[in-house]
């Protein structure tokens, strides 16, 4: 639906400037439309009022031209139009010069006319109307004009983006949230009948309801004495050309005016064609109606409004011709009806277009008798016409039930970092429309679901709706003191995405929503939740990994050629789990990612320049992880495989033996598929599960540099060839722990051999060790007795001898 802020005004009585309200249109998520043709306030200073006093026609080579002569009050132009609707004494608003002539456009009429007269359809908002904009008669010839016409310049929005709010395709669903944000009610009866109208006459028709669980509410009206043809407001036409609409007769305009207003449809009936009672039943099976005049037969039960002869529509929204207004009708009937979706779905579905089914959406069974007194107060508005009394079939016991969720209010500080009070939550969902019902237990709240927000499944949508309209920028800057956030942990995450960017990696943000295909691309085997109304094809599924966002954003860098990249993201993502009953339920992780692409590193006077590789993303992943980790040999890296990554550099990240992440080069084949250049080296960790490691450390710890002198040692030990390094490690980090009298050692392996005069099944990995003391100078029999503590423990261990020379 298009819409402008005029519009809104009309139905909330409410003082706000104009750019408050635009602000809080795209607060609620609804997307402006940038039209570059509409004029410039500036371009309307240009126009003044003018009055047609005289006209006549010009004949030249074959053409004839209309020439309208217009009092500016200082003196008399001649102007040349085409519009129907130019007469005498019509007050206009006259451009001194000729429209296209400005833009550069030729016109042979451009050498008969001194000016141009102001057009609808060339203001840019009305695409079919060539009418002349009439003046009202209470302005002064000769005066300025552009405050009166810059009001057609229209900033028009545009709610057709917005899938998931079925209730934005109505003003009264838009208005709703901008009533709530500013803690206003909208009262449906919005306008009341005009005081010269008066209920002169009882007519009603007799309903008869056969099936109420089809149909549950039905409200109609007689209205007697109107004009089908009488003038449709411009203003009208103009808001429904917005929506695609082409304007018919007046009742037909209005019918269709109401239902961008209120999101119901209300039907009209010639009442001559109707004879006795009217009932709503299911067909039988040698039934028709006439439609686009032919003869369409109706399956059997298909829900229909039929008098005593002949079926007058199916399911009240597709009419046979024979009950159509025409240009005799003067009196007409008016049914506004709810009817059960499920029941009408196949039906309307089997006859006709999704537009007939939209439109057959009842949405709130509330706003019947609103919408059905909003188009009888149009027609006799603009029509004429005596209205008659509503005729009121209601079972209360056939509406659909509705939704019911209870929120936690805890839930609601934990999400959004501070306190609101019980009431002030209310009221946000009682100004939404929601039902609310308070303390039901402790800090507990019932909501009922209203039957027009159908995009509202959990709590977690209710919080969203609370947070939206109480106002992203008023929620705290930093996390207020509340139970159960983990403070802590954000700290942490904060602290490692500091080293990252320590270590030159930038900070991405990525959608959570991605493509589908590269979904399956990337993890052909994980389940993932797909969503029911994505706002595009590449944003159709919820991401089970941060890796499709890093990609995506290193694809972008290098088409436009920036090769060097160092990016990291953090971010939920998202699974489905069966709990124990076999439901399904979501479950999100948060995770920490980062990717390199390999390329040629700078030059510096310690080492010539190379390539990246995967050694450098480890290297970084290591040094970020030792800083928060007492003790270093709880991570282990395991090489595994995975389709997502390189058979050969690839490996599992453990702590304390529980998976903790991945780390590796991206596969050669997907690199070809989305077209990346450079080779890809990627780590993706679950926090929650680095940060709740009971080893985690966090606080700054700050130690005097040692003033005695550091010694190095080295040896060469021979190991069965299935014993990984890093299992070494580990057991030599074990040894430096237990040191004491403050003795560090650091060690390191720095060759590997396999070959002569090893043994085949064999190898030799030599281990560098950094021995110094924060005490005293050391000597050489100490350094060499921790040395043997290395060997003798590492002996133990692996069954492995010292290398001989």
């Amino acid at each position: 639906m298009k819409f402008d802020e005029n519009w809104v005004k009309e139905w909330i009585n409410f003082d706000i400037g104009r750019k408050d309200l635009l602000e809080q249109i795209e607060r609620i998520g609804i997307e402006r439309n940038r039209n570059k043709n509409i004029p410039q306030s500036k371009y309307f200073d240009n126009f003044i009022v003018g009055e047609i006093i005289d006209h006549y026609n010009v004949v030249r080579n074959k053409d004839t031209f209309k020439i309208f002569k217009v009092n500016i009050g200082e003196k008399t132009l001649k102007i040349v139009c085409d519009s129907p609707n130019c007469q005498l004494n019509m007050k206009v608003a006259v451009f001194r010069y000729s429209y296209e002539e400005e833009h550069g456009k030729k016109d042979r009429s451009n050498k008969f006319s001194e000016g141009y007269l102001c057009r609808y359809d060339q203001l840019f908002f009305l695409k079919n109307n060539k009418n002349i904009i009439e003046i009202p008669k209470h302005l002064e010839v000769g005066s300025n004009i552009g405050k009166y016409l810059a009001q057609y310049s229209h900033r028009v929005f545009n709610t057709d983006s917005i899938s998931n709010r079925k209730d934005f395709s109505c003003i009264l669903g838009i208005c709703r949230d901008i009533s709530a944000i500013n803690n206003k009610k909208i009262n449906l009866k919005r306008k009341t009948i005009e005081k010269n109208v008066h209920l002169n006459h009882k007519g009603r028709a007799n309903f008869y309801i056969k099936d109420p669980e089809y149909c549950p509410i039905v409200f109609s009206k007689i209205i007697k004495g109107v004009h089908v043809y009488s003038k449709t407001p411009d203003w009208m036409k103009e808001r429904l050309s917005w929506n695609d609409f082409s304007t018919v007769d007046t009742i037909n305009n209005i019918v269709n005016y109401v239902t961008l207003e209120m999101g119901q449809h209300v039907s009209v009936y010639d009442c001559r064609s109707i004879k006795g009672n009217i009932e709503i039943r299911k067909s039988k099976g040698n039934e028709n109606i006439i439609f686009q005049k032919k003869k369409l037969n109706l399956i059997q039960d298909t829900l229909v409004i039929s008098d005593e002869n002949s079926t007058m529509s199916i399911a009240g929204m597709i009419k046979n011709e024979k009950f159509e207004i025409n240009q005799n009708t003067s009196e007409i009937l008016l049914i506004c009806a709810f009817f059960n979706n499920q029941s009408i779905h196949k039906d309307i579905e089997h006859y006709f277009s999704e537009f007939c089914l939209h439109r057959s959406h009842n949405k709130d069974p509330d706003a019947i008798f609103n919408t059905l007194e909003r188009a009888s107060e149009l027609i006799t508005k603009f029509c004429g016409g005596i209205q008659g009394d509503v005729t009121e079939i209601v079972f209360k016991k056939y509406l659909p039930k509705l939704k019911e969720i209870v929120l936690d209010v805890k839930k609601i500080h934990r999400m959004i970092g501070c306190v609101l009070s019980i009431d002030k939550i209310s009221q946000i969902l009682v100004n939404l429309g929601f039902h609310v019902f308070s303390n039901i237990g402790l800090n507990k709240i019932k909501i009922k679901i209203p039957f027009w927000r159908r995009d509202i499944f959990s709590d977690e949508d209710i919080i969203d709706e609370i947070i939206r309209i109480y106002g992203y920028d008023n929620l705290p800057k930093r996390i207020n003191n509340i139970p159960n956030i983990q403070e802590n942990h954000m700290d942490s995450l904060h602290f490692l995405k500091k080293l990252l960017v320590y270590r030159g990696y930038h900070e991405i943000i990525t959608y959570s929503f991605i493509d589908e295909k590269i979904q399956n691309l990337l993890f052909p085997r994980q389940n993932y939740i797909k969503l029911p109304d994505p706002m595009s094809s590449h944003m159709s599924v919820m991401r089970t990994s941060l890796i499709p966002g890093m990609l995506s954003t290193i694809q972008y860098n290098q088409r436009r050629q920036n090769n060097k990249i160092k990016i990291f993201e953090s971010g939920h993502v998202f699974f489905t789990k069966k709990e124990m009953d076999n439901k399904a339920k979501m479950d999100q992780r948060l995770m920490l990612s980062a990717a390199i692409t390999s390329h040629q590193n700078d030059r510096s006077w310690l080492q010539n320049s190379r390539e990246t590789d995967f050694f450098d993303i480890k290297g970084d992943l290591e040094i970020i992880l030792r800083s928060i980790i007492i003790k270093n040999y709880d991570v282990v890296f395991k090489k595994s495989i995975s389709s997502t990554f390189d058979k050969e550099q690839f490996a599992k990240i453990y702590l304390c033996g529980e998976f903790l992440g991945h780390i590796g080069m991206l596969h050669r084949e997907i690199e070809r598929r989305l077209e990346i250049n450079n080779r890809v080296f990627i780590f993706e960790i679950l926090i929650n599960k680095l940060l709740n490691n009971k080893n985690l450390s966090l606080s700054e710890k700050y130690e005097e540099i040692s003033k005695f002198p550091i010694n190095h040692r080295d040896i060469s030990m021979i190991f069965r060839e299935e014993i990984p390094a890093h299992e070494i490690l580990i057991e030599c980090q074990k040894v430096s722990l237990s040191l004491q009298n403050g003795i560090v050692v650091f060690s390191h392996i720095f060759d590997m051999y396999r070959g002569d005069p090893i043994k085949s099944g064999y190898k030799s990995i030599s281990i560098g060790f950094t021995i110094q003391s924060s005490k005293k100078t050391m000597q050489e029999h100490e350094i060499s007795r921790i040395v043997d503590l290395f060997v003798e423990r590492i002996n133990t261990k692996f069954s492995s001898n010292l290398r001989k020379k």
